[in-house]
């Protein structure tokens, strides 16, 4: 089986759709359209948003910030990563990060940095195989506020992290 022909291009509004579509299938909770909307206006890079195709149909995405520290300078942030389940393992996200550090490097970028849920490995051995190494280790936290449960898909048991 060959590999499928993958083009990258900046998304557009008319990509919100797709994205949205894109994101639900991850079960995140950035799948409403009004929000993916939002991240095309986004303060940190007008039109920041990478998008793949393949046959004309949007197959995967991320966003790429452009930020500052001042020891480093610029570097970049990757976001709201994502490839449609059909399209996994073959090759689409390795373009996209390709593009996306191309970009990054094109921008002035000392690096380039995301975050991955420790809970997730298939994303996680990707990134890595990707170049990316672990700086640092957070835990997201939640407080209920209400009698129904919160907890996300994702959650970590206590022993993962002793």
């Amino acid at each position: 089986m060959s590999e499928p022909v993958i083009t990258i291009r900046p998304g557009r509004l008319s990509d919100v759709p797709a994205e949205t579509s894109l994101n639900h299938d991850t079960e995140w909770c950035y799948d409403e359209a009004n929000m993916v909307a939002e991240y095309h206006d986004d303060s940190y890079e007008p039109s920041s948003v990478l998008v793949a195709e393949v046959d004309g149909k949007v197959v995967g995405k991320l966003e790429l910030f452009i930020a500052w520290k001042s020891i480093y300078g610029k570097f970049g942030v990757i976001r709201r990563f994502v490839v449609h389940s059909e399209h996994r393992s073959q090759g689409v996200g390795r373009v996209l990060f390709d593009a996306a550090t191309k970009l990054a490097r094109e921008s002035g970028c000392s690096f380039i940095e995301l975050s991955v849920d420790v809970t997730n490995p298939i994303p996680h051995s990707f990134y890595h195989r990707q170049g990316f190494r672990e700086d640092r280790v957070e835990v997201m936290m939640r407080k209920p506020l209400t009698e129904q449960d919160a907890s996300s898909n994702y959650i970590a048991q206590r022993e993962e992290f002793a």
